[in-house]
Parts: C-alpha cells; structure tokens; sequence
C-alpha cells in the first residue's frame, strides 16, 4: 500500500470532484450527517473555521485550508474487500497518520501531530476507470472541532510513514518495494513504446504509452519543445528521471534511447539522417557499383553498354534522392493543463491555434463573474470538442448566451486550425455573455 498527503486551498473543488466522481462511493463522513451534497460538506467545513477565524488570522491567513489524502493498497491487497473493510483501514490510517510525531528543526514550539481524527473530513472510494484498481480519497478540514491548525510539517512523508506502519502490520509490501516494482514496470513499456516507433515523435510516444493504460503529462517551454514529462500508474506518479537506467528515457536523452533500440541498419541509417550523428557506430552505406562497358565488345554493343549503365544510375540515383527527402515536420504544440468544474483536462493545441484563441478573445461587456482566464478555457475546451465541459464551464460564471451543443455548431470538414480557432474564440465570448431576464434554454 502506497499514501500520499499535501495541503490545498482548493478544498471545495477536491471535496467535489472526490464525491462526485462517477465511480466513486462515499463510505465515511466524519462529524458531518450522512447525505449531504459535496457543496454541503464543504460549506460546514468553512462554517468551522469562521467559528476560529480572529484566533486563525491572528498571525497569517491560512491560505491551505484542506489536507487531502489518497490511499491505494495493491490490487491482491485489497482483493475481496467489503466496504467495513475499506472502513476500517480508513480508521487504522488515520490512527498511524495522527501517531507521527514529526517536529520542525528549529527548534519552533508547536504540536507534531496532527489530529485528524477530531477533524472534519469525508472518505471517498474510488474505481480508477483504466485499471479497475480500487483506492481513497480522504478530504479533511485543516481546523481540528477544537480550532487547532492540523500540522502541514513534512505532511507527505507522515503519509508515507502511516502506509508502512499499516504494510508492516497486515503483511504487506512496503511502499518503496512497490515504487520500484511500478517503476521497473514502466521502463519495460516506455522501451517497448520506442521499439515500436518508425521515428522519434512525442505524441506518438505519448499516445503509446496510454495506451498501456498510464497517464502522460508532457511538460513544455514556452517554443512548445517538450522539457520534461511524468507518467502516473494509479495515484502514483513518476518523473521521467526516475525511470531507467542512467536517466536513459528523460527529453535530453530520449531519441539516443530510442535509437539504441533499434539495431537493423535500416533503422540506424534513418537515426545518422535524422540526429545527425556522425559516429562510426551507425552503417556506412556501401559504395554503388554501376555496370561497367566491356572493352572487347563491338562500337555499338559498348554504346549500348554506357547507355544501359547511365540509365541505371540515373535511376538509382533517383531513387536515393526520393528516400532522403525531409521528414514533414510536426507543428509545434501547446500543451495546457487545467480544471474546470472539478475535472481536469490537458489538452494539446497547435501553436498558431493557441495564440489565435489567447490574442483575439477580449472581455464582453455584459459578464457576471467570468474573467478572461475563463473565457479562454472555454474556447480550449471548444477547439478539443468537450462541447458539454464548455457549456458546463460558461454557465458556472453566470453565462449562457448560447451553449456549444446547439444544432449546427461543429468544426467543417475543410477547416484548418486557424479558421477553428478563431471560431471557438468567437462563440466562448458569447457563451460568457449574462443571460438576460427570462432566458430559458
């Protein structure tokens, strides 16, 4: 069983996306009724906190008003679990987690535990969609019901701390056994995604490795050249430099991989064409050799001879020529990660879209509470097709002057990117618009 914990600000929206997600199940509710809505839950949390706010502000403002947690046995672990099992672990964790006593090094008088058994908080179980496999999500109010601040101090290495205590106990792998089983598991499939691959590409190599069933979050600079990425196996994810060997499958080094992996010399070849390597570990291509005119025929058969060999010349030269043409190169891609309405997008937009969509967009006059962010994150969720997170998105900040599922509205068959893009802009404008008095839909 593996644990992380960190503190948000966005306690609403995790508590939310945590309830409501569509395969999941609320199993624990603590110092809160039973069946209340997520906005419910929250709302009593920040009701607390009001309660404490003069002795809370005192200092600072607490900005990172929630801790959230995320539990995840192995899928043996938790095999044949009822919910009064999941139950008990839930109480078993928080029981380890409070347990860590876990102090400052500067010698700061304050309490190293933290106690989030005397704390608001709402359990979640979910059923990861991909894998199936089962794991929690734990929201929790950082005011404890007698108004004391829940310790943030090294809150993820209290989690991890609690898991292993709890793997210890019950028998089962501990957490760094495990994150070295899931990373030596996907180096395999990041190797064999290369080994697949004709040439070097980021979105194919992205969207093969989704396809084994993990998650990819490419991180790129501002030119749209990729910087670094992560992929997540569960609730885990893993940096790029934590995988293989030597740091063999990070972005400085990722294309040298993907050429070792290769080894006929079709393949090395195409690698000296396209990094450009010189070495002498690549196949030198051979010298042609060309028929040559037999000194002892007659005139004619040696004019026939020369006319015969400049021809196949001609032609493998030709052919040569054909082979070495340029790859066409990719557009450069934006990559954009946000939430809207408590699910997360990452969506990748051709770069000349993107500065249409962020650069034609200005603020109608008649909005209630969209700013120019929102704006913009509906024409994204427009260009990628989430049509319903759009209309969704818009209403949510009091717009509604024209929802994206409307008959006719889509992308032609003979539209490119630009042409798109300046749609898109132009509708999530109007979608932000305040509706006006008795609009109904």
């Amino acid at each position: 069983m593996i644990a992380t914990a960190d503190v948000i600000s966005h306690g609403s929206n995790a508590v939310r996306y945590s309830v409501d997600k569509e395969l999941g199940e609320v199993i624990k509710a603590n110092y809160m009724p039973d069946d209340i809505t997520p906005s419910a839950m929250w709302s009593r949390m920040m009701m607390h906190q009001q309660l404490y706010r003069d002795k809370l502000n005192r200092h600072r403002h607490l900005d990172n008003t929630s801790i959230r947690i995320e539990i995840s046995p192995a899928k043996e672990e938790s095999e044949n679990f009822t919910i009064a099992d999941w139950q008990r672990l839930v109480e078993e964790f928080v029981r380890e987690f409070d347990a860590q006593d876990i102090r400052r090094k500067d010698g700061r008088k304050e309490d190293g535990h933290t106690h989030l058994a005397n704390s608001q908080y709402v359990v979640s179980l979910h059923r990861d969609s991909k894998g199936k496999i089962l794991h929690l999500h734990i929201n929790a109010n950082r005011v404890d019901m007698d108004g004391h601040v829940n310790n943030s101090y090294m809150i993820g290495k209290r989690a991890v701390a609690a898991a292993n205590k709890i793997n210890e106990r019950r028998g089962w792998i501990q957490s760094m056994q495990r994150r070295e089983e899931n990373i030596q598991t996907i180096h395999h499939a990041c190797i064999e995604a290369l080994r697949s691959m004709d040439t070097f590409n980021w979105l194919v190599y992205e969207a093969k490795i989704k396809a084994k069933g993990y998650d990819v979050k490419l991180v790129r600079s501002k030119e749209g050249k990729v910087v670094g990425y992560s992929i997540r196996r569960g609730n885990s994810t893993y940096k790029s430099s934590e995988l293989g060997h030597s740091r063999e499958l990070m972005p400085s080094k990722i294309e040298q991989t993907w050429a070792k992996v290769h080894q006929d010399e079709n393949i090395a070849s195409s690698s000296l064409f396209l990094f450009g390597d010189s070495t002498e570990e690549f196949a030198t291509p051979q010298k042609t050799k060309y028929p040559q005119p037999d000194s002892k025929l007659s005139a004619q058969s040696r004019k026939d001879a020369e006319k015969e060999r400049y021809e196949d010349k001609s032609s493998i030269e030709k052919k040569q020529t054909n082979q070495q043409k340029p790859v066409k190169p990719m557009p450069v891609m934006v990559h954009h990660d946000f939430e809207a309405n408590g699910t997360k997008f990452s969506i990748d937009i051709p770069k000349e879209a993107n500065d249409i969509i962020l650069e034609s967009i200005k603020m109608p006059d008649d909005v209630l509470l969209s700013t120019l962010v929102d704006i913009q994150r509906t024409a994204l969720l427009l260009f990628a097709n989430y049509l319903d997170a759009a209309t969704t998105l818009s209403e949510s900040c009091g717009g509604g002057g024209g929802s994206a599922s409307e008959s006719g509205w889509g992308r032609k068959e003979d539209e490119d990117d630009r042409e798109w893009a300046r749609r898109c802009a132009q509708r999530a404008g109007i979608m932000h618009i305040r509706r006006p008095r008795g609009y109904h839909r």
